[in-house]
């Protein structure tokens, strides 16, 4: 296959890497789960350990048990840790939020250029403020570019005919977003993985390769695909900070009020051994030591399931150009 070939072929019609590898129940947990069902789980799990342990006698919970003296000083000092870590993140999104009028009037400005030219490449009087239909809106005029390219170039060419149908699949992949009323999430993770940057990059290639045979209407067309690819890569950049801002957002309210919860159990717990003994009910004292220990880890698995999804988010949208780091890549 000739270099020119290898340079078109290389596009994909596809978004992201939905169906590429992964369970369900993975890009589920990674992704697209309820943060705080995720997080109840895991509580759970580790109530269950507990009372797992302290059924088989592995686990002491009465006189010269040391958990007292874990909760009194261990677990309390951990959970005063998180509520800490809680007003560091208010403070960090705190820091993105607020900025100076001549910054915020940049980046306003800079808002509107790019829906402004996507507007007139699409011929358009207005586009969508919803993003999934903003989305959509940049598929459709993908699409009717990329028709309008297909009547100009030869389609005898494999490597031409190739890229087209690549094109037309990813326009139309990106319509059906509208189709659907999903979360920044979920509409980020249909972005993930290299498929804007090798469409990117083989617009590229074909406007440099052929330049000498496209007529100027071609040329105009394949400049147009190319700034509205350039807008898909914005978007992506654009819901990931939307969406870890949401989401730290989330966490930090979620850990205020799970860690309070959790240091008045802890207090309460404590209180209840006395110099020489657990003073509860023999019946039934496992479940409540249990229950009170899934109280407890709350905060920290509402702290693990936000952050696996903010580095899973991270680690797949890091790249803004045709660049892909090689992680992108493997994912598909």
């Amino acid at each position: 296959m000739s270099q020119s070939h290898s340079g078109e072929r290389q596009a994909m019609s596809e978004l992201g890497t939905e169906g590429k590898g992964g369970s369900r129940v993975g890009r589920w947990f990674l992704l697209g789960g309820d943060r705080r069902l995720i997080a109840a789980g895991i509580s759970l799990a580790i109530g269950l350990v507990v009372y797992g342990l302290i059924w088989q006698d592995l686990l002491i919970i009465g006189g010269g048990s040391m958990l007292p003296t874990l909760l009194g000083s261990g677990i309390t000092s951990g959970l005063l840790t998180l509520i800490t870590v809680a007003l560091s993140i208010n403070q960090l999104i705190l820091s993105r939020v607020f900025d100076t009028p001549d910054a915020l009037v940049d980046t306003l400005e800079g808002t509107l250029d790019m829906r402004s030219n996507v507007e007139d490449i699409a011929d358009a009087a207005s586009s969508p403020n919803q993003p999934a239909h903003f989305l959509g809106f940049l598929g459709d005029a993908l699409g009717e570019r990329v028709d309008a390219l297909r009547r100009e170039l030869d389609t005898s060419d494999e490597g031409v005919d190739a890229y087209l149908d690549a094109m037309t699949g990813y326009a139309a992949a990106l319509s059906a977003a509208s189709d659907e009323d999903e979360e920044t999430t979920d509409l980020l993770s249909s972005l993930f993985g290299p498929g804007y940057a090798r469409n990117l990059t083989a617009t590229h290639h074909l406007r440099r390769s052929r330049e000498a045979d496209l007529s100027e209407t071609a040329t105009d067309h394949l400049d147009a695909v190319s700034e509205l690819m350039k807008a898909v890569a914005v978007m992506r950049q654009f819901f990931k900070t939307i969406a870890i801002q949401q989401d730290l957002a989330h966490l930090s309210r979620l850990i205020i009020y799970s860690g309070l919860t959790a240091l008045t159990v802890t207090i309460a717990l404590t209180l209840s051994y006395t110099s020489s003994s657990l003073a509860l009910p023999a019946v039934g004292s496992a479940e409540i030591i249990s229950f009170g220990m899934a109280v407890i880890v709350l905060p920290l698995a509402l702290l693990s399931s936000y952050m696996i999804r903010v580095a899973t988010v991270s680690m797949y949208s890091v790249s803004v150009g045709p660049f892909v780091p090689p992680e992108s890549s493997a994912s598909e």
